[in-house]
């Protein structure tokens, strides 16, 4: 990725990257801070989301539109994108697929089944609005850990290789088609490969905070072995049960 825009606008429509340094000063730990982008129509909610995330030491930018996110984005991917669910010509979800990061989506509506369905469409958190800025800023900093768990772009195991940031699996070169939830689901198995897991160490890792528990684990442990068996991984999809454990994906189940 390119340097990033050193531009801050203290008013106005949109606010660029702040320099690095600024962000590491405030976050001395951290070597390469992340990227927030924020897309909100309104001004002032804008404004207030940016100096939140900030104190937190992301580098974090702001526009009020899709288009503005795609021209500031030309050049370098964020890591996580907070967004308004309805934008003009768009959505959260869609501009999260042109720009190739996950998604906390903010919107107005309330209903459980609209808000499953976010889910079931790709989102990686759902916050109704009107939100709290902490809870907010604990979201974010889950999402962004969880997505440095691996910072590679590619994940092979034997014939099976994960691409991480065009979120597709192969299987001798051939596509295997999984849900949102169940490429989570097979990252964490496999970061890294062989690791026992637990229901409660998957949920973390593949469900967003407060959803699911681990009778969902398992539910979509089943759907994930039969599509890799399907796929002609082997018996069991390469994932084993451990008793009284969780699950781990096992290499030794793999075909040679």
């Amino acid at each position: 990725m390119t340097s990033i825009p050193s531009n801050i606008l203290s008013s106005g429509p949109s606010q660029g990257y702040p320099p690095e340094s600024e962000s590491l000063s405030m976050q001395s730990t951290r070597q390469s801070p992340s990227k927030v982008l924020v897309v909100e129509p309104h001004p002032t909610l804008r404004t207030v989301l940016v100096q939140r995330l900030r104190q937190d030491g992301h580098l974090t930018a702001a526009v009020g539109s899709p288009t503005e996110a795609i021209d500031l984005c030309r050049d370098q991917t964020p890591d996580l994108l907070v967004s308004a669910e309805l934008l003009d010509k768009c959505s959260a979800l869609r501009l999260a697929q042109q720009l190739g990061c996950p998604v906390i989506v903010l919107t107005a509506r309330s209903a459980v089944e609209s808000l499953v369905a976010l889910f079931d469409e790709g989102a990686d958190d759902v916050l109704r609005k009107p939100f709290g800025l902490e809870e907010l800023a604990a979201r974010c900093r889950t999402l962004l850990k969880r997505g440095r768990i691996g910072l590679q772009e590619r994940v092979a195991v034997g014939p099976l290789e994960v691409h991480l940031l065009l979120r597709q699996v192969t299987l001798s070169e051939k596509p295997v088609e999984l849900s949102p939830r169940e490429f989570a689901l097979l990252c964490a198995l496999l970061m890294p490969p062989g690791m026992v897991r637990s229901r409660q160490e998957l949920l973390r890792m593949a469900w967003p905070p407060f959803s699911g528990g681990p009778r969902s684990v398992d539910t979509q442990v089943l759907t994930l072995r039969r599509k890799l068996e399907q796929a002609g991984l082997g018996e069991g999809g390469g994932i084993t049960t451990v008793r009284q454990q969780g699950y781990r994906f096992s290499l030794d189940t793999l075909p040679g």
